[in-house]
């Protein structure tokens, strides 16, 4: 698999983000909409998106052609997570965007990232996401 999108672009993706992200390490998995689906993990989440971190084999599958990935071309996934949530795990169901991905040499198995963006939120999945972001910055509010 082969990227078009530079060190550069990818960094510029990361600084124009608009609300901070939590680090996390959660199992997530991908519907695309040929029914088929892939699991990955959730590498950070905000309010408004994700950063997943995948194989190679499984980014063929979420991007075949490969080529650079841009907001108009509408690739869509439906993804599926849990978060602790004051001791228990939520079900997290959400439509999301494409918007990049990005090869990271050096990551081992999981050495592509696929920035994902809100689109449709299933239930009360946006109110659980945001307590786990709450929760998980809740040490560092003073």
């Amino acid at each position: 698999m082969n990227t078009n999108i530079t060190d550069q672009a990818y960094e510029h993706y990361e600084e124009s983000r608009e609300y901070p992200r939590i680090k996390n390490g959660f199992p997530v998995t991908l519907s695309l909409d040929n029914k088929q689906s892939v699991t990955a993990t959730v590498y950070d989440i905000s309010p408004d998106g994700l950063q997943i971190r995948c194989s190679r084999n499984t980014a063929t599958i979420l991007n075949p052609t490969a080529k650079r990935i841009t907001p108009r071309d509408n690739l869509m996934v439906k993804a599926q997570f849990s978060l602790p949530i004051e001791d228990e795990l939520k079900t997290i169901r959400v439509d999301c965007k494409i918007y990049y991905f990005v090869i990271l040499p050096g990551q081992g198995d999981e050495d592509v990232a696929f920035g994902l963006k809100f689109k449709n939120v299933e239930g009360r999945s946006v109110k659980h996401v945001g307590q786990h972001i709450m929760s998980e910055l809740e040490p560092f509010v003073t």
